[in-house]
């Protein structure tokens, strides 16, 4: 964890009284149209958080299986969320839902009348706010006058998503660089995101707690792939096939490398995005559609390698899931992943360009790849475990909790 501090922080953010909240009122539990949910009323010794998700999709619904090792802590979790997204919950037991069919004014409506709603009836005595869409509710909260502490993760900036300076990247960077500010902590994934946050002179109080993942499964197999000979190298990819994750650029990149060393496979986990095609796959490549969670990590622990050629990232999931199974990782210059990669020692990092990519993959060697994977494995458990985690985000949560009730 880093704290870089207090950077140009408004008149709002400055205030540090909270509104009372009242112990003994009752959590609701009935349902409105287009809000539902109900909630547990956690224990006296407990403090309440709601966590609130325009979407849970990706690596926000998985923070929210990470928020519940906070509850040792003295914590108990609320997870506010699309009903279309409870099922990416662990404990759907802790899920308040909205209907979302898809983004827009009427999902937007939903979202704020049932934050309102578990404003009212939960009463939280902190606010923990996810991604871009979240700030509608946060800005709400600040302009009716509740100075209930709150927290922002934005889990890559959105400015990191444009790939051009224009006018839309300025648009965008006014808006979250100045409504993250009304959170009185933000909270930032990785170095790359506090980078970002300084470079743009985003407001409010940035810390780092790097983003982790739970331990592998323990029947995970390393036997999924074939391996007829010594000098076979499996390579992995898994992610969504869209533009930010970079499958486009990995194909061509592995075709060129695969026409000097015949022995490369590749991997495929993953699946298009809503209303776009299967791409072509070329000889050596295996696609195997999604795997759940209960069988990803034989995925991960058969593969010699894994390749991520993501554009943009927060701090991709991907990367600790392979260190936890030690299979090493080949990551893109992009969003500081190379900062992830031990170079030589735990992976390799690459310029994003085809021509770099296929030049790294034709001199990667089974032998070599071998003897990164007890050092990346132990690089899961010293930077990216879920007890690292939850040590490191109750001390901040405390710190703030502390600090508003001093004030």
């Amino acid at each position: 964890m880093r704290d870089f501090g207090t950077v140009s922080l408004s008149k709002t953010n400055m205030v540090n009284q909270r509104s009372e909240n009242h112990p003994g009122d009752a959590v609701g539990k009935g349902r409105t149209a287009g809000v539902s949910g109900g909630v547990e009323k956690p224990g006296d010794a407990t403090t309440r958080i709601l966590s609130v998700c325009e979407t849970a999709q990706g690596g926000v619904g998985r923070y929210q299986d990470l928020l519940e090792s906070l509850v040792p802590f003295g914590f108990s979790l609320s997870v506010l969320l699309p009903e279309s997204d409870k099922g990416i919950l662990r404990d759907a037991t802790r899920a308040i839902t909205f209907a979302r069919n898809r983004r827009g004014p009427v999902a937007m409506w939903n979202l704020v009348r049932a934050f309102w709603r578990q404003k009212r009836l939960l009463r939280p005595e902190l606010y923990f706010f996810h991604s871009t869409f979240s700030l509608l509710p946060l800005t709400l909260l600040r302009l009716s006058g509740d100075r209930t502490p709150a927290v922002y993760c934005a889990h890559c900036w959105a400015a990191n998503t444009l790939q051009t300076d224009g006018w839309k990247s300025r648009i965008i960077r006014f808006v979250e660089g100045n409504l993250c500010g009304l959170a009185d902590l933000v909270v930032n994934v990785s170095a790359s995101d506090a980078d970002t946050a300084q470079r743009f002179a985003y407001r409010g109080r940035h810390v780092i707690v790097e983003n982790a993942v739970d331990p592998p499964e323990p029947e995970a197999r390393a036997d999924r792939f074939e391996t007829p000979g010594s000098s076979r190298v499996n390579l992995l990819f898994v992610g969504r096939f869209d533009h930010q994750k970079g499958l486009d650029l990995l194909l061509p990149a592995y075709d060129l490398a695969r026409s000097s060393n015949s022995d490369l496979r590749l991997h495929i986990v993953g699946a298009p995005v809503r209303g776009s095609e299967l791409p072509v796959f070329g000889e050596g490549v295996t696609y195997h559609g999604w795997v759940g969670p209960g069988e990803i990590d034989s995925y991960y622990r058969s593969a010699d390698a894994l390749v991520v050629p993501s554009r943009w990232e927060g701090l991709p999931l991907v990367v600790p899931e392979a260190y936890r199974n030690g299979t090493p990782v080949i990551v893109a210059r992009r969003s500081g992943m190379h900062e992830l990669v031990d170079e030589g020692r735990t992976g390799w990092s690459f310029p994003l360009e085809i021509e770099a990519l296929a030049d790294l993959l034709s001199r990667v060697g089974r032998e070599d790849l071998a003897k990164m994977r007890p050092l990346a494995e132990e690089t899961y458990r010293e930077r990216f475990s879920r007890g690292r985690f939850a040590e490191e985000m109750a001390e901040n949560l405390r710190a703030l909790l502390g600090g508003k009730r001093a004030g």
